[in-house]
């Protein structure tokens, strides 16, 4: 799976959970500040996106992202370690 690929599968999980177009999701939205969104639906996301990519995002660099953007390159090279290891 390519970067873009990931790009757009972490924007359907997101979009999925918060029940909004992956049209009005973009990488530069603060991911809190999305419609619907409150702490649980960002667990959901999270967990969503760990089970989607076979991937594990450290609880410390969750509350660091601040953006889709950062989260979906966060995903990306938690997915390209993992094809690396």
């Amino acid at each position: 799976m390519n970067q873009m690929d990931v790009h757009e599968k972490v924007l359907e999980i997101i979009a999925q959970e918060i029940d909004v177009p992956v049209a009005d999701l973009s990488g530069d939205q603060h991911f809190r500040a999305l419609p619907n969104v409150d702490s649980m639906r960002v667990l959901q996301v999270i967990l969503k996106t760990e089970k989607a990519f076979d991937i594990e995002i450290e609880d410390d660099v969750t509350f660091r992202i601040q953006t889709v953007g950062e989260f979906q390159k966060l995903v990306a090279e938690l997915c390209r370690q993992r094809a690396a290891a």
